[in-house]
């Protein structure tokens, strides 16, 4: 056995140390599409960006190699991992790392939709595919089905190349490379991951902040799970399933803890029929308890009915109140159209304040961001006009086209020479034609401003 390091082996070591430290590293940032390894280059170069991390694993693996032959354990574990990369990859991520039964997958934001979105249907897609078509055939070919965790979360995570490149001595030597996830977002989705069993999903208050479906939130409820020493903070949902074409009865696996407490054995009739008579006396005591709580029902659901009308009452007072506070914010943004004196006066603080609280006040309405700034697009779009603010001008000409009533062509003319480009714009009307939900003299109107726009910026 050889007790020592060659000096070509240490000479090649510390060339390739002195080389990384001395390299300036260089940015680049994730977007559209996660780099693969071929993408990489051996260099200080590091992707960064926003990712939403999804880890999926089973519980209990380690007891699987004692219940099943080998035979079986490649038929499950291939069945399973296969099941997991569909949902990933038809879901628009990445599957970057398998570790044991865990599989990790990265999601970008891209024009398939944001990182968030796109994790939270993975996770759906898993839980469908697993509840309702892989575990009815583990059951009946081995009598077993998967108990398994989702963890997602969305951060901040870098990325590069490690490894080393065969050897200069062996030309068949294989190169060693991988990538290297730096962050805690890949480490924050597997504790999530570990945390919950049975199909249920774990997201990080990162990822429920940014699905941008409000119905969707609704399935979601806030948790705080001890997990060791650490306390994770976020939100679940249990058997969230996606719809099918046809209905599919879900499989649950059915697990025991360890800790489980198991009903005594009676080894003899004196025991038995002591305990026997201890059980009557409490079916007794529970049967008087039970008598007193319908009375006790009965006058609680009288409360409750007053209640309700009060809550009611209230709900209608608070709606009435956020309306009013609606209104407000709208007839104050109002008093900046077409009035340049005024809204040069008043300054881009003071529109851009009063839009925000307008936005926080629609989302008490249910309205969205974006269903405001439609209410208000042509107001915007004269304030940032007058205050020579022409791209943020443009911006709310955008959403205008996309959902107001009206638009005008003069209007579009000027922003649009200032500003000198307009496909997102003209994509907006486009789309907008396409809804036929225009009167004919406006769609009259938009139909000029296309026209326009394609004779004018080609």
């Amino acid at each position: 056995m050889k007790n020592n390091i060659p000096k070509c082996e240490i000479d090649l070591l510390a060339t390739a140390i002195n080389k990384i430290t001395s390299q300036e590293v260089l940015k680049m940032d994730v977007s559209g599409k996660l780099p693969t390894i071929s993408d990489l280059h051996d260099s200080n170069t590091v992707f960064c960006g926003k990712v939403s991390v999804l880890f999926v694993d089973i519980r209990n693996s380690t007891r699987l190699p004692d219940e099943f032959s080998p035979a079986q354990l490649v038929k499950i574990y291939r069945s399973y991992i296969r099941t997991i990369v569909q949902a990933i990859r038809y879901s628009g991520g990445f599957v970057r790392d398998f570790m044991g039964d865990g599989v990790l997958a990265v999601f970008v934001d891209n024009d398939a939709g944001s990182a968030e979105d796109n994790a939270v249907y993975a996770a759906k897609y898993i839980v469908t595919a697993i509840d309702k078509y892989l575990n009815p055939v583990l059951d009946s070919q081995f009598n077993y089905r998967i108990s398994y965790g989702v963890g997602i979360h969305t951060g901040e995570i870098s990325l590069s190349k490690v490894g080393m490149k065969g050897k200069e001595q062996d030309k068949e030597a294989e190169n060693e490379f991988g990538v290297a996830w730096i962050g805690n977002s890949t480490n924050l989705a597997c504790k999530q991951s570990g945390a919950v069993d049975r199909g249920t999903i774990f997201i990080s208050p990162s990822t429920y902040s940014n699905i941008s479906d409000i119905n969707e939130k609704k399935h979601w409820t806030r948790a705080e799970i001890n997990k060791g020493n650490n306390t994770l903070v976020g939100y679940i949902a249990k058997h969230h399933y996606l719809i099918l074409d046809e209905e599919i009865a879900p499989c649950v696996t059915d697990v025991i803890p360890d800790d489980e407490d198991i009903a005594p054995c009676f080894t003899d009739n004196k025991n038995a029929n002591s305990i026997v008579k201890t059980i009557e006396k409490k079916v007794d005591e529970l049967a008087d308890i039970i008598k007193k709580l319908e009375e006790s029902h009965k006058e609680l659901s009288a409360k409750e009915m007053v209640l309700k009308k009060k809550e009611e009452l209230l709900n209608t007072m608070e709606n009435s109140l956020n309306s009013s506070r609606y209104d407000f914010y709208y007839d104050v943004l109002s008093s900046g159209f077409c009035n340049a004196k005024h809204t040069i006066a008043m300054g881009k603080e003071f529109w851009e304040k009063h839009l925000i609280d307008m936005i926080s006040t629609g989302k008490d309405l249910n309205k969205t961001e974006r269903e405001v700034k439609q209410d208000v697009s042509y107001i915007m779009v004269s304030i940032y006009s007058d205050l020579e603010l022409y791209d943020y001008a443009y911006d709310f000409l955008v959403e205008q086209a996309s959902g107001y009533s009206w638009l005008h062509l003069s209007t579009v003319q000027r922003i649009v020479k200032k500003v000198h480009y307009c496909n997102r714009l003209n994509s907006a009307i486009v789309e907008r034609l396409k809804k036929n939900d225009l009167t004919p003299e406006n769609r009259k109107t938009f139909k000029e401003i296309n026209e326009w726009l394609e004779s004018n910026f080609e």
